[in-house]
């Protein structure tokens, strides 16, 4: 082989080493996004976080399910992404409850970040005059209403899609559990037989999550 066909040769095998590197760092590079992915979806997966607007201005119920093994923590941010509220959840909790008074906050809009080793998680709500909306993916939300010691839910769902149905009381146990994937879901609960005190139902999908209080006086 001459010279010049032996200069071709350590060229083209220059060229080919240049990029199979480049192609390697470019994997490389692009690991950590799809583990940071692959994480967040396996977090929305399990943990849940619910959001349920109370009677009085500015006071919302938020709720944490489906909690794993580890360390959690809970932020609030405002729309331009400042830190609003900051809290360590405990490790290995098997639920997460709190009242959160918004008063001192500006109307606007805000979100709830829940992050731990597996991914982030995240519920978008607002204020307004005093009221707190919660903002859902799908636009058919549900009906909730009481009826004395009863507590009736109906829900538009076009696309059948299944829906996990669950009853808590005040201390997070579970009384009730169901699926359902009709066209329009439609569940009556009666608290007549059950002790006085709070209740959650928690209504929830692969796209939506809804809450709701039910409060029996007896």
């Amino acid at each position: 082989m001459n010279k010049t066909k032996t200069n071709e040769v350590n060229l083209i095998r220059s060229r080919a080493l240049t990029v199979i590197f480049s192609m390697l760092i470019s994997a490389l590079m692009l690991l950590p996004l799809f583990t940071s992915a692959k994480g967040k979806d396996k977090a929305a997966k399990t943990t849940k976080v619910y959001m349920q607007p109370l009677n009085k201005d500015y006071h919302a119920a938020v709720s944490l399910v489906n909690l794993e093994e580890g360390k959690y923590t809970l932020t609030i941010e405002s729309e331009n992404g400042v830190n609003v509220y900051y809290d360590a959840v405990l490790k290995s909790p098997e639920s997460f409850a709190k009242v959160f008074d918004f008063s001192r906050l500006e109307d606007g809009e805000y979100t709830i970040r829940v992050k731990n080793k597996e991914g982030v998680v995240e519920r978008h709500f607002g204020l307004e005059n005093g009221k707190v909306k919660v903002y859902y993916e799908e636009k058919e939300e549900p009906v909730f209403k009481t009826v004395g010691q009863k507590a009736i839910f109906v829900l538009p769902n076009e696309n059948n899609l299944n829906y996990s149905i669950r009853v808590l009381d005040a201390e997070g146990e579970q009384l009730f559990a169901t699926n359902e994937n009709a066209s329009t879901i439609k569940k009556m609960f009666d608290f007549s037989n059950v002790e006085a005190g709070r209740y959650q139902i928690l209504v929830s999908s692969n796209k939506s999550d809804y809450s709701f209080d039910f409060v029996n006086q007896r």
